[in-house]
């Protein structure tokens, strides 16, 4: 049973289309949600050279004193910033409280990867968006942090466009692997009532029932979600997003790692690159 949902917000469109994704799960099973607004260190805090004033002679390293102007600045950049972190989160706690759902809302300082897996470790799953205020740039060079989370989340992840819609119809890869297989549990053991209709993608499988047996397709009727197989050649990505918009699909449920990957900080290649191009949000299961 989900407890509480946890949101990255930083005020950018897509962070604000995670919030509505939370609202929207949170409303129907009745949860708690958590929205936090964490101040990035890299900007509020000084360069690394002007940290102190002396010669460090343990790495030879010459650190240089800031100027009082500098000094305001960056002041001046966390107030802003702490000030801009309060209206966001405000405006956050009015749409719960208009909902009547159990909000909290945290400011915290720190690495914004770090933070978010750190506080998701609270709630069952966590939300944050496919791309943040770097979301003008092209996908290929933006969204470090996103993969940051992706890749060390301590929790299942969805990660949100930027618009909403509600999610009805999933799209779920399926190779085998033991990460899809938590997949599947997790989203029809907490998700189930919302799916319509889950449609099990194959890419490059000659023999489905040699990969798909019947006690899982029984799995899908005891949580009472409809589902079809459909079979599809090409690269898995590829395959996905075309499968995605032919099929109408709302959200794409994967495991971390696929077949034969061993587990380690590292996502599996096709994960990594339907972060990176899908315009779906995706459901990430460890």
């Amino acid at each position: 049973m989900i407890r509480q949902l946890v949101v990255g917000v930083d005020g950018s469109e897509n962070s604000l289309a995670a919030f509505g994704y939370g609202e929207y799960f949170a409303a129907r099973l009745g949860c708690e949600l958590k929205a936090v607004f964490v101040l990035d260190s890299r900007k509020t805090e000084l360069p690394f050279i002007y940290v102190t004033g002396h010669f460090d002679y343990a790495f030879a390293h010459p650190y240089l004193t800031p100027d009082a102007e500098l000094k305001n600045f960056y002041l001046r950049l966390k107030k802003d910033l702490n000030t801009f972190a309060d209206s966001c989160l405000e405006a956050c706690a009015g749409r719960c409280r208009a909902k009547g759902i159990p909000f909290i809302p945290l400011k915290r300082e720190g690495l914004p990867s770090a933070v978010l897996s750190e506080e998701s470790r609270s709630g069952d799953l966590l939300l944050i968006g496919q791309r943040g205020e770097n979301a003008r740039l092209p996908r290929t060079i933006a969204g470090s942090t996103t993969e940051d989370i992706a890749r060390s989340s301590p929790r299942p992840l969805l990660l949100c466009p930027n618009s909403f819609r509600p999610p009805r119809k999933l799209l779920f890869p399926y190779d085998g692997s033991i990460t899809a297989e938590r997949a599947l549990q997790f989203s029809l053991n907490m998700f189930s009532s919302f799916w319509r209709e889950c449609v099990i993608l194959l890419v490059g499988i000659e023999r489905p029932e040699a990969l798909i047996a019947e006690a899982e397709l029984r799995y899908f009727k005891h949580h009472q979600v409809g589902y079809r197989t459909v079979m599809e050649k090409g690269s898995p990505v590829e395959a996905v997003l075309r499968v995605a918009e032919r099929e109408g699909s709302d959200i794409i449920l994967v495991g971390s790692h696929g077949a034969g990957k061993i587990k380690d900080y590292l996502l599996g290649s096709t994960t990594v690159h339907l972060i990176r191009k899908s315009p779906l949000p995706i459901l990430i299961v460890y």
